[in-house]
């Protein structure tokens, strides 16, 4: 176990949601850093959302392209194509119509952050998209996920939201807070309502989408021995029969 883990509240133990909780979610924006988050953050809740015939959209934030940097068969530009194709196929598996699916292809592992010189143009494209397609909720990385690409998709989303005035219920899908936490990283119990969704009837469709994902779980691109892969570890957090997601408390409360 990593040294950041610890007891917290993503292991209590709270009622598994049946399908019906999300009966009232309505229209739902999914937020991804990256192309393969989608899959593994909300696979199984956008497969139900899309068989209850409710609209949902995906909107990657980077461009996925230093998954494997040195590689010379796939150069950035064949790596970003690429990474776009297997998204679109694995959206395609949850029931998403490419037309549903929106890539902002800000460069990988450089997403604006809150102060930095692009935020406000990354947070303009993001109130088009809020604007275009009104959301009634918005799935988007956990704000203190150890990725700095994850806390930048978080905190464009965020500003995004105020600026539009809206209101939309947000909740947040944990990723790289199972590997690489710190003692810091993880939810606070007295921040989060903890949901726990139950997605067995479209697990075999959340796991056909993640093995989309080629470049991130083979070694399709095979000229980059130090390149990204989601090992059978990794993989283990996003393949239970359930979905966890963290709701802001004080949203809970009202």
């Amino acid at each position: 176990m990593p040294s950041g883990q610890r007891a917290n509240p993503l292991h209590l133990e709270v009622p598994i949601q049946s399908a019906g909780w999300l009966n009232n979610w309505g229209r739902t924006l999914v937020v991804a850093p990256h192309q393969d988050d989608e899959s593994l953050g909300c696979g199984g809740v956008i497969a139900l959302l899309r068989q209850g015939q409710q609209a949902v959209e995906v909107v990657f934030v980077s461009d996925g392209s230093m998954s494997h940097p040195r590689s010379q068969k796939y150069p950035a530009d064949a790596r970003r194509r690429l990474r776009e194709q297997e998204a679109t196929e694995a959206l395609h598996i949850l029931g998403v119509a490419s037309s549903a699916i929106h890539f902002m292809r800000w460069q990988d592992t450089q997403v604006p952050r809150l102060g930095s010189k692009y935020f406000e143009k990354a947070v303009a494209e993001m109130v088009q998209h809020l604007k275009r397609f009104q959301p009634n909720t918005i799935l988007l990385p956990w704000q203190r996920d150890p990725h700095c690409d994850h806390r930048a998709s978080w905190e464009i989303a965020q500003v995004a939201a105020a600026e539009v005035g809206q209101h939309m219920r947000m909740l947040a899908y944990p990723i790289w807070i199972w590997e690489l936490a710190a003692a810091e990283d993880w939810p606070r119990p007295d921040e989060v309502q903890v949901w726990k969704l139950d997605i067995s009837s479209v697990l075999p469709d959340k796991k056909a989408a993640i093995a989309a994902h080629l470049s991130q779980t083979t070694r399709l691109i095979d000229d980059d021995p130090e390149g990204f892969i989601l090992t059978k570890e990794i993989l283990s957090h996003f393949t239970h029969s359930y979905e966890i997601f963290l709701e802001p408390s004080a949203y809970h409360r009202r």
